[in-house]
């Protein structure tokens, strides 16, 4: 069904909007000193918001992944996740054509949230240039402010015809020229480099679909206090990844099983050395999910997920955590005619998590649930926007709201 969307200006009014959202300042840095990480390691609802409550409809995922090597798009999420904090996700992806045989590629990723440990906001921009048949180069820098942190990757893409099958793979060097360009007398002593890849094939009516990063991470040290008084040797390490793996029933209709693994890792030592830590923090994510038409405009979608998260700090502060999470839900939806589709959801998350600092301690277990009601709007098939609002079933507990929107062009 075509609908009468001037596409040209839509697009043009939500490349300004990125532009302004992309280019707002910073939050202030954390004051020396402070606890540099999330405190919500046991919070009941830090998993069940990112992963089950605000996180793309899987149909809308399955459009997303398609159309990453032919095409461009947009994918936001944004919801609240405490009465002062939201979940921002924001994925801007452009594999413009220029000839024949090159094209510019240009990715932002803005991920920040308290499920994880560090505001991830990079904007990746670069060239593909066919090589042979349908394997091409790429190259691609994220040229941040602070000269210290450029990254680069180089690669390769592997496709099909259509470019909706394929494989692509980078080498990533991160802070390439952070030796020469810091301003702290930092010297490396293990430098942050790492294999990115992005795969998407399909045999039948099965499709799997990966991506994910994994390397060494960065080790340096500050020789010289009087350019860094305070910090004597640093280090992080961060890493992850998911895949998907569908059986297709009809048009966005399906059975589907997700994996994600996080792992990050961090270290400060400090010249008072009270005052330094160490940090990790791991998690596995598993997740199963149906997508089926009950009768008419009726559709249906249950799914269940599992997650286990191991953290542990020393120094600044010491503590071990052991979490485990079960988040069942279910989602109803009635496909309006027109343009508009109403969900009507219930999820849940039963946790359980061993968080010691003393040997006072306790095991906590507990049970949470929600209902949310959403409102999707399609200006087109490939134009959507979401409103949900959620509330725990207790009235006197949390309540959100999310907005989401996708356009591929």
């Amino acid at each position: 069904m075509e609908f009468p969307l001037d596409f040209r200006s839509w697009r043009r009014a939500l490349m300004l909007l990125l532009a302004a959202i992309c280019l707002s300042p910073r939050s202030a840095a954390t004051a020396a000193g402070d606890w540099p990480f999330p405190d919500e390691l046991r919070s009941r609802l830090v998993f069940v918001h990112p992963l089950v409550n605000y996180a793309i409809h899987p149909v809308w995922q399955r459009q997303w992944e398609r159309s990453l090597a032919r095409g461009n798009g947009v994918q936001i999420t944004v919801g609240s996740v405490t009465s002062a904090d939201y979940l921002t996700d924001v994925r801007l992806n452009v594999s413009e054509p220029l000839t024949a045989r090159f094209r510019f590629l240009y990715r932002m990723n803005w991920l920040d949230g308290l499920h994880i440990d560090r505001n991830r906001q990079q904007h990746w921009l670069g060239f593909e240039a066919r090589l042979y048949d349908r394997l091409a180069g790429q190259i691609q820098v994220h040229p941040a402010a602070d000269k210290e942190e450029f990254d680069l990757m180089v690669g390769f893409l592997l496709t099909d015809q259509s470019r909706r099958r394929y494989l692509r793979l980078g080498l990533r060097f991160d802070d390439l020229l952070y030796g020469r360009k810091n301003d702290r007398g930092g010297e490396s002593q293990k430098e942050p480099v790492s294999l990115q890849w992005e795969l998407r094939q399909r045999q039948g009516r099965w499709e799997l679909f990966s991506s994910g990063r994994y390397g060494s991470g960065s080790r340096r040290t500050f020789p010289d206090s009087t350019l860094s008084p305070a910090v004597a040797a640093t280090g992080d390490q961060e890493g992850g990844f998911t895949a998907r793996l569908r059986y297709l029933l009809a048009v966005d209709q399906f059975v589907a099983l997700e994996t994600t693994h996080y792992v990050f890792e961090a270290a400060e030592t400090r010249r008072d050395a009270e005052r330094g830590y160490t940090y990790t923090n791991e998690f596995v994510h598993l997740r199963g999910l149906a997508v089926f038409t009950l009768a008419g405009p009726w559709s249906l979608r249950p799914e269940i997920h599992w997650l286990r998260q191991w953290a542990g700090a020393t120094g600044r502060r010491d503590f071990s955590l052991r979490r485990e999470d079960f988040f069942p839900a279910i989602f109803v939806e009635l496909h309006a005619p027109g343009r508009s589709t109403w969900e009507l959801g219930y999820l849940a998350t039963s946790h359980q998590w061993d968080y010691r600092q003393t040997d006072l301690d306790a095991p906590f277990t507990g049970y949470t649930d929600k209902v949310k009601l959403g409102w999707t709007y399609n200006f087109t098939s490939a134009a959507r926007i979401n409103f949900s609002l959620s509330h725990e079933v207790d009235l006197n507990r949390f309540g959100g709201g999310n907005v989401q929107y996708q356009m591929i062009f």
